[in-house]
């Protein structure tokens, strides 16, 4: 898989369809930056203040006894426009400039030589970038949950992840059984909450693309489409969950996908090996 080799301070763009503002308001939300970490963050950005931010899955997830959470404090701050934080011997440069309905985000991320690659740090920001267009742009379809992330591995890799029940059972975590082919049934019983079970058929199998299949997580049956696309970061892996039943818990439901996801990405980031907590 193709590894870009960053030179000098790590810069990261990505255009997103909403106002600079808003774009500047989720930046220093909080909650909103939570969503993205799966975990606590602190923030008030006015200079001088501290700030952490934790990614929660990674916490305790990751093998090893790493913390997973970057503290600091916001140096800079041009209201609407610029936000500087440092800590850790890290700095980062978040910039939006754009008008009307669209604005360019940009990171720029400068760490000293020792620790990890630089690499790491610029898939860290591409997939950060990624998930806040994700969160921000409403999706086409109007009512469907949407994720998306990249993750270190190739889309055969993970098309295979998700269709093996091996694989499965580590990320969930949990039992998992699959029966991988057109029309074939798979169960996830998830081991964090015991007696919670998942269940559906596969609808769609396009072998090193994508999958889709049915939901039956409770009252009426929906549908999840899965797909992977090549990425110089490795493979850009997209979820949508569409026709939730009226009065399914929608934030629930995105905070499962989420989680799974997250744990899928550092399943991958460690050469598939992850803590089962």
């Amino acid at each position: 898989m193709p590894k870009r080799q960053p030179v000098g301070p790590i810069v990261e763009s990505l255009a997103v369809a909403v106002p600079p503002a808003r774009a500047w308001e989720a930046l220093t939300s909080p909650r909103f930056i939570g969503d993205i970490t799966m975990g606590h963050v602190e923030m008030d950005a006015r200079p001088g203040k501290p700030f952490v931010w934790q990614w929660g899955v990674w916490a305790t997830a990751a093998p090893g006894k790493g913390r997973h959470e970057w503290r600091g404090t916001v140096l800079d701050v041009v209201p609407g426009s610029t936000l500087v934080l440092g800590g850790g011997g890290m700095t980062a440069v978040l910039t939006v400039k754009g008008e009307g309905a669209s604005a360019l985000i940009t990171v720029v991320h400068a760490s000293p030589a020792a620790g990890p690659p630089a690499e790491d740090y610029q898939y860290g920001w591409a997939d950060f970038l990624l998930r806040v267009k994700t969160l921000l742009e409403p999706h086409p379809s109007g009512d469907a949950l949407y994720l998306r992330t990249l993750l270190r591995a190739t889309p055969a890799e993970v098309l295979r992840a998700w269709t093996s029940a091996t694989a499965m059972g580590k990320v969930l975590p949990g039992k998992a059984r699959i029966q991988a082919k057109m029309g074939g049934r798979f169960e996830w019983a998830w081991k964090r909450q015991p007696g919670a079970k998942n269940s559906g058929r596969f609808l769609e199998i396009v072998k090193d693309h994508r999958v889709s299949f049915t939901w039956e997580g409770g009252g009426l049956a929906s549908e999840v489409r899965l797909s992977a696309e090549k990425t110089p970061y490795g493979a850009l892996v997209s979820l949508e969950h569409v026709q939730l039943p009226p009065g399914s818990p929608r934030r629930e439901v995105e905070r499962m996908w989420a989680h799974l996801l997250e744990r899928l990405r550092v399943y991958f980031y460690h050469g598939k090996k992850i803590r089962a907590a």
